[in-house]
């Protein structure tokens, strides 16, 4: 078909016709790994820790009806839920080169696109216009809205998985259409957000600006996003998502405190006291990805992170706020990715999940993905598109 002919299409036509095509190709790519369910072991055998995690993520599997929540339209329940069994496949495939993940990653990925709310032709009733993006009625009074932080939390595996594939030349030769049309949806999806962006308040900071609340978001809110940030500049080298990547990081950076050489910090720059374990995660994870990735925070930081960590972490289990004060729980599995940098926080999580896996059987799943994932040396990150720099200190 000419492009010509394509355009001359209504609107929703052309958008069955990209739909089918998007089908088409992810299931392709699942399709081709469906005869290689063996796991493969790259690196070696696995030690006891990942071993037992691989164990504990495959019991959970079991326990939830993981294609039903991967078909959910509502944001919150892909941003809360199916997010975080996507990041623990992604941990797995990183961390055994097992293809079955990466098959069950393209699976999924494939209905949560299809479900994007244009796409099942809903309309942001709070911005007043249609987003590529997905939407929830919860915490609107009934409207339906796009939240930024769901944005993020959905994106940020897809974006990743991306990065992963395409630094193998053979995998990027293979998923070359897959890798292709997850970067075009989540750019579409990362730049509608973009007129609530805001530079400042100090040099070289920025932030997202929420029209509800007429202030800056919650740092974990506009820091999930970031996550997506960074992938996105690792998987395309585009520099436009390592600067929004900076400005988010400094900002978040230049709001923490030192007490006894741990980081602590709150839940926003406008609320006193310190954050929870939960919403914590999503920081401390994008503060590593930016270490990594070698934007803004240093192996000093990560310390500082790891020693909030070991601060929270109890005898009887898991404080519930940075600060050691409250109760938690197994959401402090989504802190494993500091592994990397302390390997007795691996201790400490498989301790934890081999007796309270079945809090919450995503979470564990997502824990145990990052246990597995944090077994392999560290190594920098090695930029697809752009120039390649030293990563840490």
């Amino acid at each position: 078909m000419h492009r010509n002919e394509f355009n001359q299409m209504p609107a929703r036509v052309q958008l069955t016709c990209c739909l089918t095509v998007l089908g088409l190709i992810l299931a392709a790519g699942a399709e081709r790994l469906s005869g290689s369910d063996s796991q493969t072991q790259p690196d070696g055998s696995f030690d006891p820790i990942s071993l037992k995690a691989m164990e504990i993520l495959g019991v959970c599997e079991k326990s939830v009806d993981l294609e039903a929540l991967s078909q959910s339209p509502d944001a919150g329940e892909l941003a809360w839920g199916e997010s975080y069994v996507l990041l623990g496949y992604q941990a797995m495939y990183e961390g055994t080169g097992d293809q079955r993940y990466l098959k069950r990653l393209l699976e999924h990925i494939r209905r949560i696109l299809a479900n994007r709310g244009d796409r099942l032709g809903l309309r942001d009733e709070v911005r007043g216009k249609t987003m590529p993006a997905w939407l929830t009625s919860h915490y609107t009074e009934g409207k339906q809205h796009a939240f930024l932080v769901h944005a993020g939390m959905i994106t940020y595996p897809m974006a990743r998985l991306a990065f992963v594939l395409r630094r193998d030349p053979q995998l990027a030769s293979q998923y070359e259409p897959v890798i292709e049309k997850i970067l075009a949806d989540v750019a579409q999806t990362v730049k509608a957000y973009e007129p609530e962006y805001r530079d400042g308040p100090g040099e070289g900071e920025g932030y997202y600006y929420c029209p509800g609340l007429r202030r800056d978001m919650p740092y974990n809110q506009q820091n999930a996003l970031g996550r997506t940030m960074v992938a996105m500049y690792l998987a395309t080298g585009d520099e436009w998502y390592r600067h929004r990547a900076e400005k988010l990081a400094r900002y978040f950076k230049e709001r923490l405190w030192l007490e006894n050489g741990r980081y602590v910090w709150s839940y926003w720059a406008h609320s006193p006291g310190s954050e929870d374990i939960s919403h914590a995660a999503t920081n401390v994870d994008f503060a590593f990805d930016c270490y990594r990735a070698g934007i803004v925070f240093t192996l000093s930081d990560m310390k500082c992170f790891v020693g909030a960590f070991h601060h929270v972490a109890k005898p009887d289990g898991f404080a519930g706020n940075v600060d050691g004060t409250g109760h938690g729980g197994i959401l402090m599995g989504r802190w494993g990715r500091l592994g990397y940098i302390d390997p007795r926080v691996r201790q400490v999580l498989i301790d934890y999940l081999a007796d309270h896996g079945q809090e919450n059987s995503i979470i564990a799943m997502l824990a145990a993905g990052y246990l597995v994932e944090t077994q392999r040396p560290f190594r920098s990150e090695q930029i697809v598109t752009a120039a390649t720099r030293p990563v840490g200190e």
